[in-house]
């Protein structure tokens, strides 16, 4: 229990100093809230488009057609047309069951096209490149994190060492370096974070295509 309280309140310091110091500017914040629902309309519109398959996703169109509701009608109509020989309802079958696997044909044909212009690219989207983003997200955060706990530090020891800034002990001279590189990989971090969000931004009206 007291091992679990423990683990609470470091958490909860660390929180505390992740939100401590906020790098981003209010149009990357906003950029990332749209992130969040752009990845949730792509990941439920890639879920309802699957679920409209009629053949097995994944499957090329040859496959896919032999597996048809369509195909088995097709097959239904063109076996029943060679027991009732040369009579009128027997061609009428063969010509209908002929149209039923042109049309299953058509179907698994656009399943496919479907399936590899909008669907793949749609699960890319919501499941790798907007991922990618918000673990670069969650990378700054941990070196803000580590930022702010060495600047903290090195506030303390040089509040502790006095008013004598000639005379900065070793020791504050390496939080100040540790603070230095920790600034930057921050700033690098970020810069990419940026980059990165600006770019995905940018591609939206391409995006929209998909849809």
């Amino acid at each position: 229990m007291a091992a679990d309280v423990s683990r609470n309140s470091l958490q909860a310091h660390d929180n505390f100093l992740a939100e401590k110091t906020e790098v981003l500017s209010e149009d990357l914040l906003q950029i990332e809230r749209r992130l969040d629902t752009v990845r949730s309309i792509c990941h439920h519109s890639h879920k309802r488009l699957v679920a409209c398959f009629q053949g097995q996703h994944g499957t090329d169109a040859e496959r896919r057609h032999k597996k048809l509701p369509l195909t088995a009608l097709a097959q239904n109509m063109q076996e029943a047309s060679t027991q009732l020989e040369d009579s009128l309802l027997g061609k009428m079958l063969e010509t209908c069951g002929d149209a039923e696997n042109q049309l299953a044909l058509e179907l698994s044909q656009h399943e496919v096209f479907v399936e590899k212009e909008i669907v793949d690219p749609l699960y890319g989207i919501a499941e790798v490149e907007i991922p990618n983003i918000q673990k670069q997200r969650k990378q700054l955060a941990r070196l803000v994190l580590d930022w702010d706990s060495v600047r903290a530090r090195w506030n303390q020891a040089h509040k502790s060492s006095g008013t004598n800034f000639q005379g900065l002990p070793s020791k504050i001279d390496t939080l100040k370096e540790e603070m230095d590189e920790a600034g930057n990989k921050v700033e690098q971090c970020k810069d990419q974070l940026a980059a990165d969000m600006y770019n995905f931004m940018a591609k939206e009206g391409e995006y929209g295509k998909f849809f």
